[in-house]
């Protein structure tokens, strides 16, 4: 075997959305050892976990055709600070831009372009199999090519592809970065890419069906007038940041999110690490040495100490700037969730409700 065609390591980080995941992964993106793809899932979402075999060219199709949501976002001059594609500078205009050069390879490298055409000339040939053992392959190759020696991915909000993750990677490992819920739900309430998920909630219940996964410009027709400036091929960029959303809103999709928990139950010590984003906020190094433990960095006390510093550890405590009504229902809102999470921290049946 050669090589390249070995499996290496692989952690998965798991999370809500806006629980400082995104964070995490720009910290290990400064180990040397370590190959950081941010938000590699959520780039092939949807369609991210194919059935059957894919050849090269059918691999390849599902890690650079563009995807509809973010392409939009982008074409109607929404800011999205994750999507880190040089517009303007780069070789695809915005509308056009390849699943993964929106936000996991510009990380990388200086030249996400580059990068993208010899991820290209590697996969195009490659064998039929299932598109985990592609995925797999293409992380051994990606570190071995790169010089690193572990894997870890992380995407916003993955906690809704966990049972295809760990149906689909029985070997890794998994960290479970959590929030206080209202704090989160906080953080999701000034962020366009939740804002929106609400809205296509609401837009769904009226068309039965996702708009930015199942496009029609008709939709925008059929919608009620509050909810056509959210749709494709209507999206209004000032409407999307300025329309009032109840936060409580965004306290449901926190603890929603947090139903996907229950699969985590069960899951052993050396597989499974729970990681606090307010302990990592408190008192960062210790948190993050453990990490760099758990998911096999070299020398992970040498990488926390010097990447210590960068954690904005003012981030911490976001709903409590709130009136007392308004922190009183988002906590309610947040309550079934945050149960889970507790449930499944204390290691009692609470996770599984």
């Amino acid at each position: 075997m050669r090589e390249k065609d070995r499996q290496v390591p692989l952690t998965i980080v798991l999370g809500t959305g806006r629980c400082g995941s995104t964070m995490l992964s720009d910290l290990v993106n400064e180990h040397p050892g370590a190959l950081s793809l941010s938000e590699f899932f959520a780039c092939l979402d949807p369609g991210v976990f194919p059935v059957g075999t894919l050849d090269g060219p059918a691999f390849w199709k599902l890690l650079g055709t563009p995807r509809l949501k973010p392409n939009v976002l982008m074409t109607h001059g929404v800011t999205v600070p994750e999507y880190r594609y040089p517009i303007g500078s780069g070789r695809y205009a915005a509308g056009e831009v390849p699943a993964i050069s929106l936000m996991t390879l510009p990380p990388l490298t200086g030249d996400p372009d580059g990068l993208y055409d010899r991820i290209r000339t590697e996969v195009i040939s490659w064998r039929p199999a299932p598109v985990s053992h592609q995925y797999l392959r293409l992380f051994s190759w990606w570190a071995f090519s790169s010089g690193r020696d572990v894997v870890v991915e992380r995407s916003g909000a993955s906690l809704r592809f966990l049972p295809e993750l760990l149906t689909r990677f029985p070997a890794a490992r998994f960290v479970h970065m959590y929030r206080d819920g209202p704090d989160s739900a906080m953080s999701m309430s000034r962020h366009p890419l939740f804002r929106l998920g609400v809205m296509i909630g609401d837009m769904r219940a009226e068309l039965g069906v996702d708009p930015y996964r199942n496009p029609d410009p008709r939709h925008t027709e059929l919608l009620p007038e509050r909810l056509r400036p959210f749709a494709p091929y209507s999206l209004d960029a000032a409407a999307l940041a300025g329309t009032d959303i109840p936060l409580v809103r965004f306290g449901d999709m926190w603890s929603r999110a947090t139903g996907a928990l229950r699969h985590l139950a069960g899951l052993s010590a050396e597989r499974l690490l729970h990681l606090s984003y307010d302990a990592v906020m408190t008192d960062p190094e210790p948190q993050l040495t453990t990490f760099g433990h758990f998911a096999g960095l070299a020398e992970p006390e040498v990488w926390a100490a010097r990447v210590a510093g960068k954690v904005d550890r003012k981030r911490a405590g976001a709903a409590s700037r709130l009136s007392a009504g308004q922190a009183e229902e988002l906590r309610l809102a947040c309550a079934p969730g945050t149960r889970r999470l507790t449930g499944l921290l204390d290691g009692t049946a609470a996770a599984a409700l």
